[in-house]
């Protein structure tokens, strides 16, 4: 699907690389009401109840993803989770809805894969 990194402010990196193609990336800032779903699935966050057993674990043809959750006023606080789609039903609901929005958000504001 390719990567994101959108910042509380709205400044969104997405990037796609592929083995066959040149990385591509766009760069740009949300407008309030893009970043809007992103801040509200922010807003319902409950890091600790994202180290579940069995979502790290893959199907032979599953995606992965990465998600690295920065916070603190110098943003060194890092909250990392990994996961595949084999395991998507077991994600913790607040996570699932992050997941969604910045999956969304990739399709329809940065150019990414439908």
């Amino acid at each position: 699907m390719g990567n994101i990194a959108v910042t509380s402010e709205g400044k969104c990196t997405y990037y796609q690389n592929n083995r066959d193609q040149v990385k591509s990336m766009v760069t740009g800032t949300l407008n309030a009401r893009q970043l809007q779903p992103i801040k509200d699935a922010v807003a319902q966050l409950d890091l600790k109840g994202w180290n579940k057993p069995g979502l790290n674990v893959a199907a032979p043809d599953a995606f992965g993803y990465k998600l690295e959750f920065r916070t603190g006023a110098d943003l060194k606080e890092l909250t990392p989770i990994q996961w595949y789609d084999n395991a998507a039903d077991q994600l913790p609901a607040d996570l699932k809805r992050l997941s969604v929005v910045l999956e969304e958000t990739m399709k329809t504001r940065c150019g990414g894969p439908s």
